[in-house]
């Protein structure tokens, strides 16, 4: 399968990766499925404007990367905007009942402790310290 005839250099080594026993083993439509697959996910081809480099200074090689192109990932920052906003609501909404919970409780408590003081008896012979005797 050494059908390398019009590949680009990426495709080209990305394909001499593969162990040689395997791309020989692979068919004719197999090999062009996977050329197919790299040369469409090429990194360069990304963008129109791309410059790389290496600059040699004393014993040290840097390298320099320039890329230009239209942004596409607005759908992907839209999602992660919604993502970040579901789990702040959740966040609130969770903080707001453990920290009124307890405050809710007391003025339940108040409001029961002033009815069984005013003498009221809303369900008759049913009381809160009847619920709580087990024997």
């Amino acid at each position: 399968m050494n059908n390398h005839a019009h590949t680009d250099p990426f495709t080209y080594h990305v394909l001499q990766r593969i162990d040689p026993k395997v791309r020989a083993s692979l068919t004719p439509a197999q090999f062009s499925a996977i050329k197919e697959a790299v040369t469409a996910s090429q990194p360069l081809k990304k963008h129109p404007i791309d410059v790389r480099g290496v600059i040699p200074i004393f014993f040290a090689h840097y390298y320099f990367v320039f890329l230009m192109g239209r942004d596409r990932r607005v759908a992907i920052r839209r999602m992660e905007w919604r993502r970040k906003k579901l789990i702040s609501v959740v966040a609130e909404v969770s903080f707001f009942v453990l920290a009124f919970s307890p405050f809710l409780l007391l003025v339940i408590l108040f409001f029961y402790i002033l009815k069984c003081a005013a003498g009221i008896d809303i369900m008759a012979d049913v009381h809160l310290e009847d619920m709580f005797k087990f024997w």
